[in-house]
């Protein structure tokens, strides 16, 4: 009996957007990254905790970090992205505390390999999964927040203007081993993926995503939707970031993903202006 022959990765149209809001640095960083074998993607958002000096430093680390893990990615793990994630993970915590003592972040990645997607989080940073406009999942935050939710004692929609909301207990970053959520699920054509920093979910309504992105695109959704979350947290808005991901109907052989060595040049350059 012959192997079974994996089915292309969906095309997946991207939205990508950043804004500052009213912090005095951006701290959020996120990435979009083709792994060698051209047939799936890494997605990551970090976000630079606040309370601590080198917040952006520790973003920033999380996406060289990941660029670096990806192009450098042993062949072994490209069909392992549950091993290949822990392994970017604890890269990751560990440059951070090779470089500073005090940076943290909060990361969330999501592989998409063929039909499936494997994600990882730590902090409170979301992905959320999205078929027809109900939500399927999204990641639960290592937040006090998440945990008075968990107990009945507040719901989903307090969760963002509790006082306890930027009150973490996990993170990249410090003493502690990186103890991160994962798993995984099929992808149908049609679904979309959000990955976003705090300042994004604590202003955008879950049904929003959806909307936007039907209505506009992914593209123009994401700057829309990043521009509403600093504009409704006015002047203590906090850095707000998400990548959107729609995907397609398939792709045919050969250059499966243009747009992300188009988004890839564009992401360098962007970061380099920064530095």
């Amino acid at each position: 009996m012959s192997p079974t022959q994996p089915s292309p990765i969906p095309q997946w149209e991207p939205g990508t957007a950043s804004q500052q809001g009213g912090r005095h640095e951006q701290q959020d960083r996120w990435g979009v990254f083709q792994l060698p074998n051209q047939r799936a993607l890494l997605a990551v958002v970090a976000d630079g905790m606040g309370g601590h000096l080198d917040g952006a430093l520790g973003a920033q680390i999380v996406i060289d970090v990941a660029r670096d893990f990806i192009q450098d990615l042993p062949i072994p793990l490209l069909d392992d992205p549950s091993a290949a994630l822990d392994q970017l993970c604890q890269r990751m915590h560990d440059t951070i505390n090779r470089q500073s003592e005090t940076a943290r972040s909060t990361v969330v990645m999501v592989w998409l390999d063929h039909d499936g997607a494997h994600w990882l989080n730590i902090g409170d940073s979301r992905l959320y999964h999205f078929r027809r406009g109900r939500r399927l999942m999204r990641t639960r935050d290592h937040s006090a927040v998440q945990l008075l939710m968990d107990m009945g004692e507040i719901d989903e929609s307090q969760m963002a203007t509790h006082p306890a909301q930027n009150r973490i207990y996990r993170c990249l970053g410090g003493e502690e081993h990186p103890r991160p959520d994962k798993g995984q699920f099929a992808v149908q054509p049609g679904d979309l993926l959000v990955l976003c920093s705090d300042g994004i979910w604590e202003h955008i309504a879950e049904t929003e995503f959806w909307t936007a992105a039907a209505e506009h695109g992914p593209a123009a959704a994401a700057r829309l939707l990043a521009e509403q979350a600093a504009q409704r947290g006015g002047a203590m808005a906090d850095n707000a970031t998400l990548v959107l991901l729609r995907a397609g109907t398939g792709l045919a052989a050969g250059d499966h993903m243009p747009w992300l060595r188009r988004l890839s040049a564009g992401l360098a350059s962007w970061f380099d202006r920064g530095r």
